[in-house]
């Protein structure tokens, strides 16, 4: 199993695009929630989007056994999201007793996922549009 998680942390990083220079330390050790809903990430990132229209919310349910760190995931999201236009993001995160962790994206007060670290990369282009669409409708005051 530890062989399986190595090449899938390695996978998550190994296409993440180079930036010329040495990233910057990320960290989301400040982004853990606790409230008495449950699960408590999704209803603090469902809240946030609802307040910050334009923005994304990212909810991190930390597996038993992650293949990556809280702080890789931070860091490559948030790189991700800002390369497709995305600058408003906000991180929650707590543990969960799954082996997996399990990310969520909150737009506009919606819910996109359960998505995993095998597959949560593919989605952010889609999911960048969504949060940046012109439509007068979905402007923020």
């Amino acid at each position: 199993m530890s062989g399986l998680r190595c090449c899938v942390f390695t996978l998550f990083l190994l296409t993440f695009p180079a930036y010329g220079a040495e990233p910057e330390s990320v960290s989301a050790k400040d982004d853990y929630v606790t409230c008495w809903k449950q699960p408590c990430v999704l209803a603090a990132g469902s809240e946030w989007s609802e307040k910050n229209p334009n923005g994304v919310g990212v909810a991190v349910r930390m597996g038993t056994q992650p293949a990556a760190t809280d702080d890789q995931i931070k860091m490559v999201l948030m790189r991700d999201l800002q390369k497709h236009g995305v600058s408003e993001i906000k991180f929650f995160y707590e543990q969960n007793d799954a082996v997996a962790s399990g990310i969520t994206f909150h737009i506009r007060g919606g819910t996109e996922g359960v998505f995993t670290i095998g597959n949560v990369r593919e989605k952010i282009p889609a999911l960048a549009r969504r949060a940046l669409n012109e439509n007068p409708l979905f402007k923020s005051g």
